[in-house]
């Protein structure tokens, strides 16, 4: 061995003995962090009304509809801009019968069996899990219901989002998804509305890498 692998293994067992170390310390104790939006709580807004003002900063477009009229307002959007193909989730949630796309596929087996549905639907319905009303965004949990190319692949996204799971800040969402999941999503997204880049030309061109439109409905 020589001198440079000695030093170096030497270096890697002092590296590793003080990580093990590190984790014997019997005098640490845990103090929970200060979220820095609650700790300011300068708006003057309910999280409601600082939700949809900020979403709608970012591009969103925010509609409102009871839990009973869901359907009727997805029709409205999606005949508003002439969609008819749907792809969805398997954990939707909604009386497919009263949507009146022409053609609707659920999301339920792996992308390589779904892959031209998937990009060619014209838009998706996704269930949002909360959302931030300090940046204006809404948190999606992918899992095998609910893949992530949901919110990707169409050119149009609808989210559905129940008002009482508005939250303050992303530190109050992180905490919620721990408490909720033992083992964390394989994504986790804080989506701020359509896909959008201005490259180095600062035209804004929507849809680049992911859908042109975003309606999010609170309910």
């Amino acid at each position: 061995m020589s001198k440079i692998d000695e030093i170096s293994a030497r270096s890697k067992e002092i590296i590793l003995a003080k990580l093990d170390n590190a984790f014997k310390q019997e005098d640490f104790s845990y103090k929970e962090s200060i979220d820095p939006v609650e700790h300011i709580a300068s708006s003057k807004l309910s999280i409601l009304e600082e939700m949809k003002q900020k979403m709608a900063d970012n591009k969103y477009i925010v509609e409102e509809a009871s839990k009973q009229n869901l359907e009727e307002k997805i029709n409205e959007i999606a005949t508003h801009y002439g969609y008819e193909k749907l792809i969805y989730p398997a954990n939707l949630g909604l009386d497919l019968e009263k949507i009146k796309a022409k053609q609707k596929i659920c999301f339920d087996k792996e992308i390589e069996h779904l892959r031209s549905e998937v990009f060619h639907s014209d838009f998706s319905i996704i269930n949002a899990r909360a959302g931030i009303s300090s940046h204006g965004v809404a948190l999606v949990l992918s899992s095998k219901e609910q893949p992530r190319m949901l919110s990707l692949a169409p050119k149009l996204c609808i989210m559905l989002l129940k008002k009482e799971n508005i939250l303050r800040s992303l530190s109050e969402a992180l905490i919620l998804v721990k408490k909720e999941n033992e083992i964390l999503p394989s994504n986790i997204l804080f989506i701020a509305g359509p896909s959008r880049t201005a490259d180095i030309e600062l035209i804004t061109v929507f849809g680049v890498h992911g859908p042109q439109k975003v309606h999010i409905i609170l309910y």
